[in-house]
C-alpha cells in the first residue's frame, strides 16, 4: 500500500471508533503550534507551577513519522490506565492516577493508602528521592491495531493548554470535548 492508501485507511478506521467526532493529521504548521505549546505547557509546570512535569505520551507521539489529534466526546473511550503517575528521581512511582474498578480494589487492598483525590492515590511508603514530577504516560491505541502498513502506534494526552488550542482550530469548544494525540511510523 502506498502513504496515501495507508493515511486514508487509518482515518476510515479513526472515524468510525464511537465519540470521534473529527481528527486531523498533523501538517508541519499545526505539529510546530502543538509541540511549542506543549513545551510552553512543561515550562509553566503543573499544579499552578508547582511541580514539573513530563508529558511523554505527546512527544512519543510526535516523534513518529505520522501524528493526528482526534476530537472526541463523552462517548470516546481511550484507555487511560497508567495515564499518569508521580515519580521521584530515581524513578519511583509516588502516586499514580486509578480508575473507579482500581480504587475499590485497591481500598480493599491497602486500606492505608493516600488519595490526593477521587482517581489519585499516594504510595506512602516510598522514601523520595530529589525533586517529585508528574509523568504523562504514552498509552495504546488499540483502535489502530491491525491496520495494514503502520507500526509503532502509540499516543498521549495533551496538556490543557494545547487541547483547548487544537480543539479551537477545530471548531470544537465547549464542555465535554477533548482531544488525543495519536502517531505511528509507515512500514516501509
Amino acid at each position: 500500500m502506498d502513504r496515501d492508501q495507508v493515511l486514508s485507511t487509518v482515518e476510515a478506521k479513526i472515524r468510525t471508533i464511537p465519540g470521534v467526532l473529527d481528527m486531523r493529521f498533523l501538517d508541519p504548521e499545526l505539529k510546530k503550534r502543538v509541540v511549542e505549546s506543549e513545551q510552553q505547557a512543561e515550562k509553566n509546570g503543573a499544579c499552578g507551577g508547582l511541580m514539573p512535569f513530563i508529558n511523554k505520551g505527546v512527544w512519543e507521539a510526535l516523534d513518529r513519522e505520522v501524528s493526528l489529534v482526534l476530537v472526541g466526546d463523552v462517548d470516546l473511550l481511550v484507555d487511560d490506565m497508567g495515564l499518569l503517575y508521580m515519580m521521584d528521581q530515581k524513578g519511583q512511582v509516588l502516586g499514580e492516577y486509578v480508575t473507579p474498578a482500581q480504587r475499590e480494589r485497591i481500598l480493599k487492598e491497602k486500606p492505608e493508602t493516600r488519595f490526593l483525590s477521587e482517581d489519585f492515590i499516594l504510595h506512602g511508603d516510598i522514601d523520595i528521592e530529589g525533586e517529585p514530577y508528574f509523568l504523562i504516560n504514552e498509552t495504546e491505541f488499540e483502535h489502530l491495531e491491525g491496520v495494514e502498513g503502520i507500526t509503532r502506534v502509540t499516543s498521549g494526552s495533551l496538556s490543557t493548554m494545547t487541547d483547548d488550542m487544537v480543539r479551537e482550530i477545530m471548531g470544537f469548544m465547549g464542555p465535554k470535548r477533548w482531544t488525543h494525540l495519536v502517531g505511528f511510523d509507515l512500514l516501509k
